[in-house]
């Protein structure tokens, strides 16, 4: 059986600026489909969601080279809490099988679905979770006519898929800082990833500003110097601008 992740270049800074969707109205799960469409081409419609999941946390490894910090709000309190998504476990599970398929017994008949991938998920985007749902479960459906799934039959598919998936569904349990309430949170990484990814961007883009209003150069030209000469380059920028420096080189 052959699998749907593949090894694939992560994307570079150059890449991320020229790439990324800078609209933040954008809700985060389009936003990252829409960056690995131009990085990976028209093959990442074919990921399912725990490929997806795992090549955005490989991106964000490359790129932003820190752990990705989580929130969750506790149910019984209203704590907001931190933590750090598992990203090491995440990337190291079992990838979905290409022909993967769940079986569900639906009213005495036992139904073959297929895995959504993104393609799929792209057409539910904006439908409520519980319509979204059946509306997956009949596109994905290998067998006709499909029947009216009740919300049983849909959680027994949910939880099939979800075995079938392991990344697709990132679960963390943590106790509240606040009152010590055990609190299991399922944690969607493009969330979290796009806020990453709209810091690194802001942050090269006043590189690129600060650096080509100074020397002139390129975007393409300042992106290729490596970060650490590019913040250099700024800091000299800023401190030949300050107001002491100014003061200092008029006596």
């Amino acid at each position: 059986m052959t699998t749907l992740l593949r090894p694939v270049p992560a994307p570079n800074e150059a890449d991320l600026v020229r790439l990324w969707p800078l609209s933040r109205l954008r809700p985060a799960g389009e936003r990252v489909v829409a960056l690995l469409l131009a990085v990976d081409g028209r093959i990442a419609l074919d990921y399912p969601l725990g490929t997806r999941n795992q090549r955005l946390l490989a991106v964000h490894q490359e790129l932003v080279r820190r752990p990705v910090e989580a929130h969750a709000l506790c149910p019984g309190c209203g704590t907001d809490n931190e933590f750090t998504l598992p990203v090491r476990e995440a990337t190291e599970l079992p990838p979905a099988e290409a022909d993967a398929v769940a079986r569900v017994v639906v009213a005495g008949v036992e139904l073959a679905f297929r895995l959504p991938v993104l393609a799929d998920l792209i057409t539910v985007a904006d439908r409520a979770p519980a319509d979204g749902l059946h509306d997956l479960a009949c596109c994905t459906c290998l067998d006709t006519p499909v029947p009216r799934l009740g919300a049983d039959d849909l959680g027994r598919l949910a939880d099939a898929w979800s075995a079938l998936d392991p990344a697709g569904s990132l679960r963390v349990v943590l106790s509240c800082a606040e009152c010590g309430r055990a609190i299991t949170a399922d944690a969607d990484p493009a969330d979290f990833v796009t806020r990453d990814f709209d810091v690194l961007v802001d942050g090269l883009m006043h590189e690129i500003d600060v650096i080509a209003g100074s020397y002139g150069w390129s975007e393409e030209t300042i992106l290729a110097l490596p970060g650490a000469r590019r913040r250099r380059y700024v800091r000299i920028i800023a401190e030949r601008s300050s107001p002491v420096r100014q003061q200092a080189g008029m006596r």
